[in-house]
C-alpha cells in the first residue's frame, strides 16, 4: 500500500516548504509563499478571492487581482497529486481551497502526536508520553511561516503555532520532573529560560525542578534574577502564581505538593 504520507507533505513549522516523493518543490516568490501559506493555514476549507488577496496585500494595488490569479495557476501546477494528477489547489471564480490529506500537514501531525502523548500521560506511561512529545517537537525546524511581517493577517496564526510549541515543551519538561529525569530537565530548562526569560512558567518548571533536586539556594536564586530582570524592563513583578511559588519555597522546600505546579 502506498503511504500518502510520504508523497505529499506540506510543512508550516518552520520555513514554508511542500515535497512531493521526498523532493522539495519549488515554490516561487514571497508573494506567492504566502498565497500557499494562508491556503494552508486554511487547508481543507475554501477561501474566498478577496479574502485572501487581503491576506496577500495588506494594500491591494490595482494589479492584485491579475497577480492572484497568476500565483493560484503556478500553484496549481506545482502541487499535482502524484496519485490522482489532479492538482491540490481548486479554485473557482469566487473561492480557493487547498485540498490536503490526513498526515500530510506537520502541524496537524503534531497537534496528534500530541494528543497521544497527553493520552500516554494520563494513563500513567511516562515513557510513552516523552517518546510523542520528542517525535512532535522534532517536527520543528524553526520559526513557524518563517517571514510572515507582524502586519499580515497570516501573523496570529504563526503566533498561535509557537504557543502550541511552548504549551508541548512545558508539559514535556513537567514530565521529566515527575519521571525523576531531573537534571536533564535542569540542563533544559537553564537554557530556555535564557531565551525567554519573561515566560513566567519556564521560571517556574526550574524552580521545581531545582526545588526537587534539593537544590533550594539555586530555586531561590533563579527567582531573585527574573524578579530583577522583570523590573528592570518592564516595571512589573512576577505574576502571583510565580509569587507563591516563591513563597512555598522559602516556607518549606517544596518537600510536598510538587506535582500541582508540574501538572499543566
Amino acid at each position: 500500500m502506498v503511504d500518502r504520507r510520504r508523497l505529499m507533505e506540506f510543512r508550516m513549522l518552520g520555513p514554508l516548504e511542500v515535497r512531493i516523493g521526498g523532493a522539495p518543490v519549488h515554490l516561487g516568490g514571497s508573494r506567492q509563499q504566502t498565497v500557499l501559506a494562508a491556503l494552508l493555514a486554511n487547508a481543507g476549507r475554501p477561501l474566498q478571492r478577496r479574502r485572501l488577496g487581503g491576506m496577500v496585500w495588506s494594500d491591494p494595488p490595482p494589479s492584485a487581482g491579475p497577480n492572484l490569479r497568476t500565483y493560484l495557476r503556478r500553484l496549481r501546477s506545482a502541487l499535482t497529486d502524484p496519485l490522482s494528477l489532479e492538482s491540490r489547489v481548486v479554485a473557482d471564480r469566487r473561492q480557493v481551497t487547498l485540498r490536503t490529506e490526513p498526515g500530510e500537514v506537520d502541524a496537524e501531525v503534531f497537534d496528534e502526536w500530541c494528543r497521544r502523548a497527553d493520552s500516554a500521560r494520563e494513563a500513567g506511561d511516562a515513557a510513552a508520553a516523552l517518546d510523542w512529545y520528542d517525535r512532535a517537537l522534532r517536527l520543528w525546524r524553526g520559526s513557524p511561516l518563517e517571514g510572515i511581517d507582524v502586519d499580515n493577517p497570516l501573523y496570529p496564526t504563526a503566533v498561535e503555532l509557537t504557543e502550541r510549541r511552548y504549551a508541548v515543551e512545558s508539559r514535556r519538561w513537567g514530565l521529566l520532573v515527575e519521571a525523576g529525569d531531573v537534571a536533564a530537565a535542569i540542563g533544559e530548562l537553564r537554557a530556555a529560560v535564557r531565551a525567554n526569560p519573561f515566560r513566567e512558567r519556564l521560571t517556574e518548571l526550574l524552580m521545581l525542578a531545582l526545588s526537587k533536586d534539593h537544590r533550594r539556594w539555586e530555586a531561590l536564586q533563579v527567582y531573585a534574577q527574573t524578579r530583577d530582570l522583570m523590573i528592570e524592563s518592564a516595571g512589573l513583578e512576577p505574576g502571583p502564581r510565580l509569587r507563591r511559588l516563591h513563597r512555598r519555597i522559602l516556607d518549606d522546600g517544596l518537600d510536598d505538593g510538587l506535582e500541582d505546579g508540574l501538572d499543566r
